[in-house]
């Protein structure tokens, strides 16, 4: 767990530094998206930095910007949950979760956008809450994104999705699953456990 620390908290500043670097990226446009996306192909002749680098390029500066308010909002609400590593552990680790998920388990030839790695994020923060303290928000939120993903898997995309919604749709299941394994996981420190009382 990390303490609250306002603007000058490591997990708040690490937020923004990656929220700058998408909101970079978007402004470069189709060149960064063709350099970093994740594309089958591509991957398959060992252009390997695109499953970290696909996460962080965007369909447009509207995509970006949704993602990192997105992730802003996380931050906030889920931060102090695990220490800033944990959390950028979980992040790699989704990473790889919806890489493999989407190379093994789908069909698509390429895929943009951190809104899986972000479902990662916050289903380790809530599975971590209810484990630890039976959390009524958190218990709130799981229901939510439960329903969520499943009206994703059997009715589509949510409205907002657009035209590449099964991309979407694929990231968050893979992005859910892997929060939710890692959420189990203890935090294992004393000092970590008596921070968690603040929440």
């Amino acid at each position: 767990m990390t303490s609250r620390n306002g603007v000058f908290d490591r997990t708040v500043v690490s937020a923004l530094v990656v929220g700058g670097l998408i909101i970079t990226l978007a402004l470069i446009g189709d060149p960064a998206s063709e350099i970093f996306q994740w594309t089958r192909g591509d991957i398959y002749d060992g252009e390997l930095w695109r499953l970290v680098t696909a996460h962080l390029v965007h369909l447009d500066m509207r995509h970006a910007l949704i993602n990192v308010g997105v992730l802003i909002l996380l931050t906030g609400l889920f931060g102090h949950v695990f220490t800033p590593t944990r959390h950028a552990i979980h992040a790699f680790v989704g990473m790889l979760i919806i890489d493999l998920g989407l190379t093994w388990l789908s069909n698509l030839e390429w895929y943009v956008g951190l809104s899986g790695v972000l479902h990662t994020l916050a289903a380790a923060a809530v599975v971590r809450l209810i484990v630890d303290h039976q959390d009524r928000i958190a218990w709130g939120v799981a229901i939510f994104g439960l329903f969520k993903i499943a009206f994703e898997n059997t009715a589509g995309g949510l409205p907002f999705s657009g035209d590449q919604s099964r991309v979407v749709t694929d990231a968050h299941l893979f992005g859910v699953l892997a929060g939710m394994i890692l959420g189990l996981i203890p935090i294992g420190t004393q000092r970590a456990r008596r921070s968690t009382t603040r929440v």
